[in-house]
């Protein structure tokens, strides 16, 4: 009897453990809404910022390393904003920009005076142009109310930066 009833406790003890290790587990790969478009949006803010270091060292008008510089500041400061967000939610962001910005940049980082100054507004207009639809798509769409606020605060900013890249092509 002594046997049996040490049995029993340590089988609802192995069996307790394991709902514990599986409850815990499946909290952990539990999908954070909106993960997609802050992955997105974190990898391209790190692509804005590299891009805007690269105008400020390479342009060769004071408009495009005013604009570069302007990006440097901006996009470090909604990367910020969206780290903070991302640490709430348990989500850790990418460091890098993605392979197809990287590949960008290169291209970018090849290139000095007018050259550069015609090729990274290009970059920035086409760039700020698909972040526009993807940030605008998240504030009516989003599932998550503070990352779906963050989106729709920051289309303000992608409007700005679209109009001064596309001011200075004129």
């Amino acid at each position: 009897m002594k046997k049996a009833c040490v049995l029993l406790i340590v089988l609802v003890f192995a069996v307790g453990w394991s709902f514990l290790l599986f409850a815990q587990e499946k909290a952990e790969k539990k999908e954070v809404p909106d993960k997609g478009f802050v992955m997105y949006a974190a990898r391209d803010g790190i692509f804005h910022v590299e891009a805007g270091k690269l105008a400020v060292q390479r342009g060769s008008s004071e408009g495009v390393k005013k604009f570069g510089q302007h990006s440097i500041d901006h996009h470090t400061q909604l990367n910020d904003e969206l780290m903070q967000l991302a640490s709430k939610r348990g989500v850790t962001l990418p460091k890098k920009m993605s392979k197809k910005e990287q590949e960008a940049l290169d291209k970018l980082a090849k290139l000095s005076g007018p050259d550069f100054d015609k090729a990274y507004l290009e970059t920035e207009i086409r760039d700020h142009s698909k972040d526009l639809s993807a940030f605008q798509k998240e504030a009516k769409e989003g599932k998550d109310p503070d990352v779906k606020a963050w989106a729709a605060k920051s289309v303000e900013a992608i409007e700005e930066h679209l109009k001064m890249a596309r001011d200075l092509t004129k």
